[in-house]
């Protein structure tokens, strides 16, 4: 999978479940303590990330990093 493709689908997913629990990208973005710029960036698979941000987006939406990953059938 190419690393443009992965950031999309991953992105997707983490929209997805940043949606179902919160009402804006602010409100997530605080939740994650990043900018919302780059959570906005991160969401549309425009931004590649360290696994610390990773970390703090799967800590907001009380997943699991391996489970997120694992939706993207790779």
């Amino acid at each position: 999978m190419m690393s443009e493709e992965f950031l999309k689908k991953l992105g997707h997913n983490i929209s997805v479940r940043a949606k179902a629990k919160f009402k804006t990208n602010l409100e997530f973005a605080d939740a994650c303590d990043i900018d919302e710029t780059s959570i906005r960036r991160i969401l549309k698979g425009k931004q590649n990330f360290s696994i610390n941000i990773f970390l703090k987006i799967c800590n907001a939406l009380d997943i699991k990093m391996s489970e997120l990953l694992s939706e993207l059938n790779m």
